[in-house]
């Protein structure tokens, strides 16, 4: 599997850090792991294009996370000399569907070439080539965090997400734990993991890979957030930046 950072950030506006989006491929699937604002112009910087995007997998109802949505399926309907024809899947927590209907489908009507196929997903889905699992998080009502697996390769995402031993168990022997670490341990905030949280998840998990992300900005460094994380997980831990490439 190959993974592309397109956003690394959070709600607030940043020149260095999208909006939460992820770029996830393996053989020929390409899909989206939440489409923050401004994702479909980080797929474009990525060398990635918005017409071959298979699905976009929502974490939960909180704009930060999938603002773009609405924007991709608008170019893919109006993108001069571009026909897309196969199905475009939104897969997302329950309670989705009702949103799309009032809030996306009632501006841009139902496409003539393509269908948008939406599927609220209750615990576990086959999609391509991957096997992919979810549990609820600690955030939102409808918040729940992502695990991908595609023959012997995994990753997590966490999505916003407190302290829980859904996501220990969600992540056990993980190639890639993608982490909202949206502080440092000084600032935890209630329905968001703090640096130390992330390390104690990828220790007790046993993960290969600790990805830092959901990056808040802060009067304490980044580099801080990885000292707190590393003094709890002993394994490869890495702070997210946008455009980054990782191979699972």
């Amino acid at each position: 599997m190959k993974l592309i950072v397109l956003g690394s950030g959070t709600c607030v506006p940043s020149l260095t850090r999208n909006a939460p989006g992820y770029y996830l491929e393996a053989e020929k699937s390409q899909i989206l792991v939440d489409c923050g604002s401004g994702t479909l112009l980080q797929l474009e910087k990525a060398g990635k294009s918005y017409k071959h995007i298979d699905a976009v997998f929502i974490t939960h109802r909180h704009p930060d996370h999938f603002a773009d949505l609405m924007p991709l399926i608008q170019a893919l309907i109006a993108t001069p000399e571009f026909r897309r024809e196969k199905d475009l899947f939104i897969i997302a927590p329950r309670g989705f569907i009702v949103y799309y209907e009032k809030a996306i489908a009632s501006i841009l009507g139902k496409p003539k070439d393509f269908t948008v196929t939406l599927i609220e997903i209750e615990d576990k889905l086959d999609f391509g080539p991957f096997h992919i699992f979810t549990e609820k998080t600690v955030h939102s009502s409808d918040s729940i965090a992502y695990r991908f697996e595609h023959k012997d390769q995994s990753v997590v995402f966490t999505g916003d997400a407190d302290y829980d031993q859904g996501i220990v168990e969600l992540s056990i022997n993980a190639g890639l734990l993608i982490a909202d670490c949206s502080f440092p341990d000084s600032e935890k905030t209630k329905g968001h993991l703090s640096s130390k949280e992330c390390g104690l998840i990828a220790k007790k998990a046993g993960v290969k890979k600790l990805l830092l992300s959901h990056l808040y900005p802060s009067g304490i460094s980044y580099d801080e957030r990885l000292r707190e994380c590393k003094a709890v997980f002993e394994g490869e831990v890495m702070l997210a930046e946008d455009l980054m490439e990782i191979e699972i």
